[in-house]
């Protein structure tokens, strides 16, 4: 069960509530221990901002492997050709 807020709880069951909703309703609010604070949002934006970087360097390690494809790609199945067809 999450951590309640008590004030919250007593002022529901003041206003009429059952105290199975109240309970609820109290669980359901985020304690502040449990926020995220603008140093935490900063690690995440550095982390995302390494990833993005990783991703493109990945891409274009990729994007040269495609041009090493289509440029050897035809020179080395025309030699098995020539291998196969022509000993």
């Amino acid at each position: 069960m999450s951590i309640i807020v008590s004030e919250v709880y007593d002022a529901l069951i003041d206003a009429g509530a059952s105290e199975a909703k109240a309970k609820a309703a109290a669980a359901a609010i985020p304690v502040g221990e449990h926020l995220a604070t603008k140093s935490d949002v900063a690690l995440v934006k550095d982390d995302v901002a390494q990833v993005k970087a990783e991703v493109a360097q990945v891409k274009a390690e990729i994007a040269g492997l495609k041009v090493a494809v289509f440029m050897f790609g035809p020179l080395i199945l025309a030699l098995l050709i020539k291998l196969v067809f022509f000993p």
